[in-house]
């Protein structure tokens, strides 16, 4: 399993490429941050590489069966809640908003980390563990971010 370290959340999140002040999603034009916004190094390279949670994005962790359930639970909404996702042996990395999980107690199986290292696929090159299921919320990337809102009060009506 590719590192993740966790460590407590202290202060607000600091001015970054896919966030402005105080961790506010940034993307082109004032729309939320697409994957390229977010991982601009993943965009040019040949590998997966090691990227930083909780800057731009937390993330949360579930496994393959649950998440495929959300995304098909969510299908009639559109823009869908469920942003971009990447898949690894027998579960799905969701990526969420900077501060999604400040006074959240996701529930089990269901891990957030708002720190840590992510090993995460490149964007144009294939690539087999880990890789892409979801590149955004629309058949052409979109939105990268999955709305924790809508998220979390679902995982526990999964199963």
């Amino acid at each position: 399993m590719p590192p993740i370290a966790i460590s407590e959340h202290v202060g607000a999140a600091p001015f970054t490429h896919a966030t402005g002040p105080a961790g506010q999603p940034r993307g082109a034009h004032g729309q939320p941050p697409t994957l390229a916004d977010m991982l601009p190094a993943a965009q040019l390279a040949s590998r997966p590489l090691n990227v930083k949670v909780g800057a731009d994005f937390d993330i949360v962790v579930l496994p393959e069966e649950q998440a495929r359930k959300a995304v098909d639970a969510l299908a009639h909404c559109r823009p869908h809640p469920i942003g971009a996702a990447m898949a690894r042996r027998s579960e799905w990395v969701l990526f969420l908003p900077p501060g999604s999980g400040l006074g959240a107690q996701w529930p089990t199986p269901a891990r957030h980390f708002d720190s840590g290292t992510l090993q995460v696929p490149p964007l144009l090159t294939v690539c087999e563990e880990p890789r892409w299921v979801r590149l955004g919320n629309t058949v052409h990337g979109g939105r990268a971010y999955t709305a924790p809102l809508v998220l979390h009060p679902l995982l526990p009506l999964l199963g």
